[in-house]
């Protein structure tokens, strides 16, 4: 579940007074991460040893609904990975020059992370499609059984002898290794139960040291920016305007690292709630501290927001609310350009209407421009007419009526909008 920080304020000419609710924000949806790590040897010959590869790429899909992750073996072969649900997952091990191995499907069920460790051998380095790797991993995986070494000369054992002093060196790095995952387990079951409990400051001060070991975790970034923002919320509620301000910007700038480290990715495999995070904690401090470059931050993360929807409503949605960000931060000309996208599509969008008639007024405070003046009276008593809200019903008829009583001349124009 997704956590959201919806605020009720229907603007006029000034802000009268703000309200913000958690509503929607349910217990998070990183209760349930699992994990899944190992270590990936190569094996050269059949007669050789195994040794850690760096530099492997590691697929894990899900085998019990559609999925797929990608990571890469660090240099001492080690991988690591959260996964965001419990469920069945295939391991993959290819690469160049290297033959595929797939491993038999492991079950998550609980925060403990699956061990699965593996032998590359060399090959052609090609890939299968998923579903035949699927396939092999129900059949029990590729095999790995190497033909036993011949008897070893003098020279042989003596190499073995080095080789093996060499191996419990590396046995003891990749024990630190462990460690260290187990340390990451261990924070992130500790955040994930302090938001449950909505303990939000101690959440976010465990993903904060899990961070400290691992930077480069989008799920813990997530996570942080998820805590930040109930964090900020309760602040400004409290008014704690300056704190609130610095939770806020945590937020927004954990989430967009995480959506850096998840654009590394092609864009099918991407998720976008990192950048559903980056966008809604930037707005607010658009909205509330009038930040230029946050709302024009979020602006951008809406837009690509809409530009992936499938379903119509959901892409309007995601466009006004970058039209909304560019007028919180005073960039008329793109919101309105948002807004207007909106109504061409659906003439009755009443939450484009309001903000297109917003933005108009925004942009020309002092009713200098009748035809500003006129299309945003138009609006406003459509917003009037037509709104569900009572409470934007009647913002949109106050706002109408100010316009009309203050501005000194009114040109109504005649906006050709595609109607339903």
């Amino acid at each position: 579940m997704r956590h959201h920080a919806r605020r009720l304020l229907y603007g006029g000419a000034r802000l009268a007074s703000l309200s913000l609710c958690l509503g929607l924000l349910g217990s998070i949806a990183w209760a349930q991460n699992g994990a899944i790590r190992g270590t990936v040897f190569y094996q050269a010959s059949p007669d050789a040893k195994p040794e850690p590869r760096p530099g492997v790429e590691i697929i894990i899909l899900r085998q019990d609904i559609k999925g797929r992750l990608t990571t890469k073996t660090d240099k001492k072969g080690g991988y690591f990975y959260t996964v965001q649900a419990f469920g069945t997952y295939v391991v993959v091990a290819h690469g160049p020059g290297l033959k595929y191995q797939v491993k038999p499907p492991a079950r998550i069920v609980s925060a403990e992370p699956v061990t699965i460790d593996i032998t590359v051998t060399p090959g052609d380095g090609t890939l299968p499609p998923d579903a035949q790797l699927l396939a092999e991993a129900k059949e029990g995986g590729t095999p790995e059984a190497p033909a036993a070494p011949p008897e070893m000369t003098a020279e042989e054992k003596e190499a073995e002898t080095k080789l093996k002093a060499e191996r419990e060196r590396i046995e003891k790095e990749n024990e630190r290794a462990r460690n260290i995952n187990d340390k990451l387990r261990v924070l992130m079951e500790a955040g994930n139960a302090a938001f449950n409990r909505k303990d939000f400051e101690t959440a976010a001060n465990e993903y904060r040291k899990a961070l400290e070991l691992d930077e480069n975790q989008p799920g813990f970034l997530g996570n942080l920016a998820s805590a930040t923002l109930e964090i900020a919320v309760r602040r400004y509620n409290a008014k704690q305007r300056d704190e609130a301000k610095q939770a806020f910007r945590e937020s927004g700038d954990a989430a967009a690292r995480a959506v850096a480290l998840n654009d590394a990715q092609p864009a099918e495999k991407r998720d976008p709630v990192y950048r559903s995070k980056a966008a809604e904690a930037y707005r607010f401090l658009a909205e509330l501290y009038a930040d230029t470059e946050a709302g024009e931050k979020a602006g951008r993360l809406y837009s690509e927001l809409a530009d992936i929807q499938t379903d119509q409503k959901k892409r309007q949605e995601m466009k006004v609310r970058a039209g909304d960000s560019y007028r919180f931060a005073g960039k008329f000309k793109q919101a309105d350009e948002f807004y207007r996208a909106v109504l061409q599509e659906d003439a009755n969008n009443i939450l484009a209407m309001n903000g297109l008639a917003l933005s108009l007024l925004s942009a020309d405070p002092e009713l200098l421009d009748p035809n500003k003046a006129g299309e945003a009276v138009a609006l406003f008593e459509m917003v009037a007419a037509k709104a569900p809200d009572a409470n934007l019903r009647q913002a949109a008829q106050n706002n109408a009526e100010y316009i009309r009583t203050t501005a000194k001349e009114i040109v109504r124009p005649k906006p050709a909008r595609k109607k339903n």
